[in-house]
């Protein structure tokens, strides 16, 4: 094992991941607008004097309460009374800074790190930002199994093709599996913690050093896992509750993009089937959600273009991709990284808390 210095000495400085962060906002930006003007429609000046700004107006406070739900979401439970009290300002802002991560990393791997992050520096350990993490995550999959069901009736048979039903039917499977090993762990952490230790005894070490390493580490998981159960029963106990209210916010967080694409749809001049355009976002969103690519940028744009495609005119398509993924993806994902950059550029924290909860 290496000391705890020369791996730290190895890690980029602070700076360098600002300069990081800098780069990355400014380049997207620029490479936005100048593909967007490369791969113009032809009319565009034509087709934006006819774009009405009463709808487009909607997509300020829809965006406002987008942003305020994802922070509801955490602040629901960090309000000191089982776990550290953080503002829901500052939950907000460990928001954006997941979305900007996750719009930078394959499969958004990068977001969930990013908002422990920010928590952590208000006082959160990780291991109640996990929780918290877990339980919205969820909630969102129970949104995903609810939403996929609607969808089935909201899509007229054929409208995607003969062989989507089955595809549609196979991806609700898998979401369904994934609630239920989020929900076992949930309900049963230790069961996590025996699968986890298995697998890591099938590994073959040599030399004490290692053996003794992966010893501290599920001596330190098994103490992990046992204050990750804690608090998980302690919500069930005390804030049942907030549990429902955690699947209601989710299902209107989610719901709300869907209401911020129609909104830029009617702005566009089209009136579409308001359930059938909410069936082919919860499809689209589906398709994305697990997105290998960064932000899932390239399969949201090819998507959106196919599933939207039903609904709104080929040279009004373009215009909707740009306006929606801004409403839903970038504009948070630009705050984001003002986030990062801002808890990067100051040494000011607060200590991370141990919580003791109450059995």
């Amino acid at each position: 094992m290496k000391p705890v210095d020369d791996i730290t000495a190895r890690l980029p400085s602070s700076k360098t991941i600002r300069r990081g962060i800098q780069g990355f906002i400014f380049f997207s930006a620029i490479g936005t607008l100048l593909s967007f003007w490369w791969k113009r429609p032809a009319g565009l000046t034509e087709m934006l004097a006819l774009i009405d700004w009463r709808f487009m107006a909607l997509l300020l406070p829809l965006i406002a309460l987008d942003y305020w739900l994802g922070g509801y979401r955490y602040r629901l439970y960090f309000d000191g009374k089982i776990f550290p009290n953080v503002s829901l300002w500052d939950c907000m802002r460990s928001n954006w800074a997941n979305m900007f991560m996750g719009a930078a990393t394959p499969f958004q791997t990068g977001g969930g790190p990013a908002q422990m992050f920010v928590l952590w520096r208000k006082g959160v350990s990780v291991t109640d930002s996990i929780l918290v993490s877990i339980v919205n995550f969820a909630a969102t999959l129970v949104f995903f199994m609810l939403s996929s069901i609607a969808a089935l009736y909201w899509i007229p048979p054929g409208l995607l093709g003969a062989g989507f039903t089955p595809v549609f039917q196979t991806a609700f499977m898998v979401v369904g599996a994934i609630a239920g090993m989020v929900l076992l762990l949930l309900f049963f952490p230790f069961a996590g913690h025996f699968l986890i230790s298995k697998t890591l005894m099938f590994i073959p070490l040599r030399g004490g050093r290692l053996l003794k390493g992966r010893d501290r580490l599920l001596l330190k998981l098994e103490r992990e896992i046992e204050q990750f159960g804690s608090g998980f029963r302690s919500i069930v106990k005390r804030a049942k509750g907030k549990l429902i209210i955690t699947v209601i916010t989710t299902i209107l967080l989610f719901s709300g993009k869907y209401v911020m694409g129609y909104v830029v749809v009617r702005a566009l001049g089209q009136s579409v089937p308001f359930d059938l355009f909410f069936g082919l976002q919860i499809v689209q969103l589906l398709m994305i959600y697990f997105a290998p690519t960064p932000g899932a940028s390239g399969l949201a744009e090819v998507s959106a273009s196919w599933l939207m495609g039903k609904l709104i005119p080929a040279e009004l398509l373009v215009v909707y991709v740009i306006l929606w993924r801004f409403s839903t993806t970038i504009i948070g994902a630009v705050i984001g990284g003002f986030v990062l950059l801002k808890e990067l550029g100051t040494d000011k924290m607060q200590a991370p808390a141990t919580t003791t909860l109450p059995e």
